[in-house]
């Protein structure tokens, strides 16, 4: 398992300086349009001052440890809905899309997935180099009302929808390769927020497992492949419905964790993971049969 960097690591392939510049313009007319805190709201304001020191030629691109993330609420003007956009910036936008994803309690979990594969959809079909989030800003007052009358569903899809908070879902996920600080950083922080539980392994290549209930695990997986990945797919899938149940009785896991196991040198920058940890790992939490339908073959414990 390598932990070789390459395009997905933080290095860019474009000129920083000039995405970050326009990062910060774009954020200065954000903050004239929407004054009130309540609308407009930066994860970290001393991300903009720590990018500005880079431009202003005060630190090292290896030292911006920062990016911009925000939260925008949009009230589309007729709408009863209200809708709020959650965006980061990778260094490399507007070369590279923006990670963005909605929040909205009030709409149903069918709708709201819509909403958001939708939006998704649009995102990547925008020109890149420009920046764009007014592009997006204006496709949800225009496209909000669509997402809010309810989705026609048989019976017991109908009976789903309304139990979703019954169901524990768990997710293995392979990527192949998770380097980047920042997504090592959001697949934690993403976690707890939707109160999931398992575990990362970033190198090459990336493994993900997440649990809780179906409706968090489902946001969950839309904000990862949501991110620019050479590939992330679903390995597995398992789902039980708990009913009334505690859920922390169904867990596998007890929180959320990055693992790094053993790492050895290899050729060059190369670096291996221990497979007989992870293993090990996986038997300890009763899922020593995903080593398989990872990789292939039998997993052998150190």
């Amino acid at each position: 398992m390598s932990l070789e960097p390459d395009d997905e690591s933080d290095s860019p392939n474009c000129d920083v300086a000039a995405m970050l510049e326009l990062q910060v313009s774009e954020v200065e007319m954000l903050t004239s349009m929407f004054p009130d805190k309540t609308e407009f709201s930066l994860d970290d304001p001393t991300a903009v001052k720590n990018i500005q020191s880079f431009l202003d030629g005060h630190i090292k691109y290896e030292y911006l440890h920062k990016r911009i993330g925000f939260s925008l609420h949009v009230n589309p003007e007729g709408s009863q809905m209200s809708v709020e956009l959650v965006c980061t910036f990778p260094h490399e936008y507007p070369q590279a899309a923006p990670n963005v994803f909605t929040r909205c309690s009030d709409m149903s979990k069918e709708n709201h997935r819509k909403l958001n594969e939708d939006l998704h959809e649009f995102i990547q079909s925008l020109d890149r180099g420009e920046i764009c989030m007014f592009s997006v800003i204006e496709w949800i007052q225009s496209n909000i009302d669509n997402y809010v009358q309810p989705v026609e569903v048989d019976d017991s899809t109908s009976e789903k929808e309304v139990q979703y908070d019954t169901i524990l879902s768990r997710l293995w996920i392979y990527s192949h390769h998770i380097f980047s600080k920042f997504k090592r950083r959001d697949i934690i922080d993403w976690a707890e927020e939707l109160k999931l539980t398992g575990f990362s392994l970033p190198g090459k290549p990336g493994v993900i497992c997440v649990e809780g209930y179906s409706r968090n695990v489902d946001d969950y997986w839309h904000r990862l492949r949501g991110m620019n990945w050479k590939r992330i797919v679903i390995k597995e899938k398992e789902e039980a419905d708990i009913g009334d149940d505690d859920i922390d009785k169904h867990r596998k896991f007890s929180n959320f964790e990055e693992k790094v196991f053993n790492v050895r040198g290899g050729k060059g920058r190369e670096y291996h993971m221990d497979f007989g940890q992870l293993h090990s790992y996986l038997e300890e939490h009763q899922s020593g049969h995903l080593f398989s339908i990872y990789f292939g073959v039998d997993g052998k414990s150190s």
